[in-house]
């Protein structure tokens, strides 16, 4: 092993020199070397190490300086540092640590800034999601520190401690519990303030055009009684209709998120939409927008209240409880305008369509577009001839059980066949008779020609008058980000289940979620922006190869260095903007915080 000195440039420019400890081997006949070790910049490590004690040391040298034995020389502790280096950086790019110190002042016990505090939550939210006591065995995974470099340390309770208190479950220590929980509580008390600050950041950082809203509802359900006020049954997106659930709003601009609502969980989506207007009026100042919505959102009432404000909207239509959409559709004939495939759809073989027209409304003013999609037509065809398939074989069988006479009261053939065809949507593709004894079943002759015509097909309503077909396709298509958007929030970060039992604590957490998401959506920007093929998540994980390491240098002194990005890690940073790779020096050496 030898000592090698490269240079890299640092912050504004200015050039610094960093030690790296290399290996050289052979491989297929040919020398190669290798990092093991970053040991830091050479001027810091020049006031604390003699370097060429270090260079004799590696060459096998010990006759030349007994002062450092081989033996004595080794790595103490390692720790995780590539997600929250990135994450650091971001959260000051953003001005979440700005904005946060603006609004809340130092306390003169707390020993760490609120914007530190919760920097802290975010990151473990967006890097190993967990409760508070899972946040502690992070903490031992990974080097996690304030502005100042002090280090976060898990406190962890003594066994027969705990084991004697009424809470032996809790193995973290209550103070350190009571820090994260009162941080939920800080951070709530800012929420309007802090999405509008990030609003404006974003705004003039990234010109964000406002004109359109897009705005969608998901669901996350509790585990136990939920908390009083908010937490209700409701239509279940989790599949949990049993368990309490809120509902939470997001509004995205142009990609971002700008800001997020959480109502109660038996709240019906449409209901939501005039306070979401509202917000947008009275906290951002919005005057005009265009409201894209899905078709949850329609109701007269939302209408009318947009136009009486001035604002404009593009929404979807639910396809079967109007039949006035069905109107629509069967009025579609033609001639079709094809929209451009999007970037999935041009890397196939065959790339399906996405044709468009504009139809007739009933309504002055009022603009419909019929849209049938190849892609979205084959895929409910598979689902509608695999869900016949299954309701076939349940009406032949019991097609059966009545020529065999085990069935033959017409009232129980028909509860019989009104329950199959209850499943899997069969009453909308057959119908039945019984006379005589003889039980038939046969497609239904309106049903399932309805069934038919809706496939691939969808309805699209605004009032924007300069609105041309292809634009408000892709404008509702845009929607679908937003439907991303909470699969990230829920499935990546990991909001579900929640286990708080306070409303203010599930908005916290929430929130806590949210701001992750948010850190997820910049980090997935600036890799799409440096033509990085990947996703966040997998960013994140590819730059845990970046480590600090408290190295023991066998003379009673300490080092700590990080160790050198793999090329991928290299790359990722390369997009993020970052250059300075080694954690704040704390004010005093080793000093923590619990």
């Amino acid at each position: 092993m030898f000592l090698r000195v490269v240079r890299a440039a640092g912050a504004k420019g200015v050039k610094n020199e960093y030690v790296r400890v290399v290996e050289a081997y052979r491989e297929n006949g040919k020398t190669r070397h290798r990092t093991v070790l970053n040991l830091g910049r050479r001027d810091l490590l020049a006031a604390h190490l003699d370097l060429d004690k270090l260079r004799r040391l590696l060459q096998g040298n010990a006759v030349a300086d007994r002062a450092i034995r081989h033996d004595d020389v080794g790595a103490l502790a390692a720790w995780d540092w590539g997600p929250m280096l990135l994450t650091r950086h971001l959260w000051r790019e953003l001005g979440l640590e700005a904005t946060l110190d603006q609004l809340a002042a130092p306390a003169r016990r707390e020993a760490v800034r609120l914007s530190d505090r919760v920097l802290v939550l975010v990151v473990n939210r967006l890097t190993a999601p967990g409760s508070e006591h899972g946040l502690a065995r992070w903490l031992e995974t990974d080097f996690v520190c304030d502005r100042h470099g002090r280090r976060w340390l898990a406190a962890w309770r003594d066994d027969s401690e705990r084991l004697a208190s009424r809470t032996p479950r809790v193995r973290v220590e209550l103070r350190q519990l009571k820090t994260w929980y009162r941080t939920l509580d800080q951070l709530l008390e800012h929420k309007d303030a802090i999405e509008y600050a990030l609003f404006v950041t974003l705004r003039n950082l990234f010109s964000l055009q406002v004109d359109m809203v897009f705005y969608d509802l998901t669901s996350t359900y509790f585990e136990g009684q939920g908390p009083p006020g908010i937490g209700a049954n409701g239509h279940s997106r989790d599949g949990k209709p049993r368990n309490p659930q809120v509902l939470v709003g997001l509004v995205v601009v142009d990609g971002w998120p700008i800001a997020h609502h959480v109502f109660a969980g038996n709240r019906r989506d449409a209901k939501t939409v005039a306070e979401v207007l509202r917000d947008l009026e009275q906290r951002f100042g919005l005057k005009r927008v265009v409201f894209v919505g899905d078709r949850g959102m329609v109701t007269s009432d939302n209408l009318d209240d947009l136009r009486t404000h001035g604002h404009g909207y593009i929404v979807g239509r639910n396809r079967r409880r109007s039949g006035e959409v069905f109107d629509y559709i069967q009025s579609a004939t033609g001639p079709w305008i094809e929209c451009p495939a999007g970037i999935t759809a041009r890397e196939k073989a065959s790339p399906p369509k996405t044709l468009v027209q504009e139809v007739a409304s009933n309504r002055p003013g009022v603009r419909v577009f019929v849209v049938h999609s190849e892609e979205r037509e084959a895929f409910e065809r598979r689902h509608r001839i695999k869900a016949m398939e299954r309701v076939r074989a349940r009406l032949e069988k019991l097609e059966r059980r009545i020529a065999k006479g085990k069935l033959k009261a017409p009232e129980k053939v028909g509860a019989a066949a009104a329950r199959v065809l209850a499943r899997n949507h069969g009453h909308r593709y057959y119908g039945w008779s019984y006379e005589d004894g003889v039980f038939r079943f046969f497609e239904h002759p309106l049903h399932f020609a309805r069934e038919q015509a809706y496939e691939g097909k969808y309805v699209i309503q605004t009032e924007e008058p300069n609105l041309s077909a292809v634009e408000a396709v892709r404008l509702y298509k845009e929607l679908s980000e937003v439907e991303r958007c909470f699969a990230n929030l829920k499935d990546v970060i990991d909001m579900r289940p929640v286990y708080h039992q306070t409303p203010e604590r599930v908005e916290a957490h929430i929130f806590v979620a949210a701001l992750a998401f948010l850190l997820h959506r910049a980090i997935e920007k600036k890799l799409k922006a440096a033509r990085i093929d990947l996703s966040a998540t997998e960013a994140l994980t590819i730059l845990r190869s970046i480590r600090v390491v408290d190295i023991d240098l066998g003379n009673g002194t300490t080092k700590r260095s990080v160790t050198a990005p793999n090329p991928r890690a290299s790359a990722v940073l390369r997009a993020i903007g970052i250059t300075d790779l080694d954690p704040p020096t704390p004010p005093i050496p080793g000093q923590t915080v619990m």
